[in-house]
């Protein structure tokens, strides 16, 4: 018995030893994929709309011992030669659209390449967050199976900002194949690697599919990567509610809002929005990363 009991303190205490090593090998990175041009009232309940704010466009990639991580994707890079792509949107949000902000580019800066990438996590499929969704062949897209619908086959008022271009490279042409691309639909949230580093939360806001995901870090603690279900620091700060007009469900919001302090005062968490200018001005740029 005092062998088995022994045993197991030394299978605990490795398995310590090993959750530290991890948390120490896993880096967090910010890109931009440019900006966009929009009334902060489009996005925030009673924001104004003049004069019009240049908002960033912000995605993640998360260096893990099991495998790189990109959440969200950011602008098709095909408007950076083609504006027509986007059609009356490229006029309408200005996108900054200069071949730096190309994906490639922008994974470049910590040496990484779109087939170093294992898993590509999607906040939801919006023109600015899907763009590049289809550059990643050899990844597993990981969605939830409402908001891949919804960006094929949109619910009444929420097709707007959908891009089906976007989309498009994931469905095979081959009908006995629906996925071009390994997918993972979820229909709930997920610890991608099994050992709670990284977790995707389900989260129905923004769109009928949305998710953030959390990344729990050595020494900056835990992350909150918050996709379009926070616009602003201060929505969560001070509960500013969303513009109604791209909300699929706004109680959803002020729920994630809810949440995000209790992991602040509980957990001492951090959030990183995609389109706060402030925040992201403020925020380290790969190649510099959170550890």
């Amino acid at each position: 018995m005092l062998g088995k009991a022994l045993a197991g303190i030394a299978a605990i205490a490795m398995s310590s030893c090993f959750s530290v090593a991890q948390a120490q090998d896993i880096k967090l990175y910010a890109f931009s994929s440019g900006a966009l041009t929009i009334g902060k009232g489009i996005l925030q309940n009673l924001g104004p709309l003049d004069p019009p704010i240049q908002i960033p466009v912000g995605f993640f990639v998360i260096k893990h011992p099991k495998g790189n991580v990109l959440f969200d994707t950011g602008n098709n890079d095909r408007i950076i030669k083609d504006p027509s792509y986007w059609g009356a949107a490229f006029n309408a949000l200005k996108p900054v659209n200069t071949p730096d902000m190309a994906i490639d580019t922008q994974l470049g800066k910590i040496g990484l390449k779109p087939d170093d990438i294992k898993y590509v996590v999607v906040s939801h499929l919006h023109l600015d967050h899907g763009g590049n969704v289809g550059k990643f062949p050899n990844s597993t897209i990981v969605v939830q199976r409402d908001e891949i619908q919804n960006a094929f086959w949109p619910k009444a008022g929420t097709g707007g900002p959908y891009m089906i271009g976007d989309v498009l490279p994931l469905r095979a042409e081959n009908k006995d194949y629906p996925n071009a691309v390994k997918m993972l639909q979820l229909e709930g949230d997920l610890d991608l690697f099994g050992d709670g580093t990284m977790v995707v939360k389900r989260w129905v806001a923004h769109t009928p599919g949305s998710q953030m995901m959390t990344v729990r870090l050595k020494n900056s603690g835990l992350i909150i990567l918050t996709g379009d279900n926070v616009y602003f620091r201060e929505n969560v700060e001070k509960s500013l509610p969303p513009n109604i007009v791209l909300a699929y469900n706004p109680s959803g919001f002020l729920t994630a809002y809810e949440w995000i302090r209790h992991m602040m005062a509980t957990e001492k968490a951090d959030f990183f929005t995609a389109h706060d200018p402030d925040a992201f001005k403020a925020m380290k740029k790969a190649p510099e990363f959170y550890d």
